[in-house]
């Protein structure tokens, strides 16, 4: 069992009546690492996520464990979005070309160059924020 569960996002545990062999299963917030402690798989890591949860408890049942508590204990790791960032100052009041509005492109991409830029939302004249 794990002393510091900061990195983790649920948890299994598991138990054979049998002989009263305890497993602790721990999916970890990054949605992927699966980590066991105790029984046969001691020390297992896997990097599968649920799919690899999913095998274990197959496994253990199979192996007449059964899940004696199944519970949360942190939220998902966020992970970093690489969504449009707002919108930047310096907007231009319009097109110098043909006067029409422009709009902001996080990740433009042009024949020779890509990178943040305005654009007109009529002739698609470009001006990258950056030199």
């Amino acid at each position: 069992m794990t002393t510091s569960d900061a990195h983790v996002q649920h948890t299994w545990n598991l138990t054979r009546d049998t002989d009263g062999d305890r497993i602790s299963i721990d999916l970890w917030t990054d949605g992927y690492t699966v980590r066991v402690d105790g029984g046969p798989d001691d020390g297992h890591d896997d990097d599968r996520g649920q799919q690899a949860v999913e095998q274990l408890l197959a496994k253990y049942a199979a192996a007449g464990y059964r899940i004696e508590s199944s519970y949360a204990v942190n939220d998902p790791e966020q992970l970093d979005d690489d969504g449009p960032d707002g919108e930047p100052d310096g907007k231009p009041d319009a097109c110098p070309e043909c006067g029409s509005p422009v709009e902001y492109e996080a990740n433009h991409c042009s024949d020779f160059r890509e990178g943040p830029a305005w654009l007109c939302t009529g002739c698609r004249w470009g001006q990258y924020l950056v030199a």
